[in-house]
């Protein structure tokens, strides 16, 4: 006897897509930061500040995103019930 039933399948997948991307997203927008400001700096003659705040722009919208894909699930959980 299968542990998902049937009908369920296609939402189980999609909600393990969500929270699993959110790990991509977090080391997509971190390591963007970096390079951006990396990139800056040496353009700009700042080093490390550029980078830093980059940095920390990443951190912020990660936790944004993070905090999106936490609403959806508990909006989609809400309205199941």
């Amino acid at each position: 006897m299968p542990l998902i039933k049937k009908d369920k399948d296609g939402e189980t997948y999609r909600i393990l897509g969500l929270v699993g991307s959110f790990g991509f997203t977090t080391a997509g927008a971190i390591a963007g930061g970096y390079f951006i400001g990396s990139y800056l700096d040496k353009k700009l003659n700042t080093y490390p500040w550029l980078m830093l705040l980059f940095i920390m722009l990443g951190i912020i919208g990660s936790f944004i995103e993070f905090f999106r894909v936490v609403k959806t699930l508990l909006g989609e959980n809400k309205s199941k019930q």
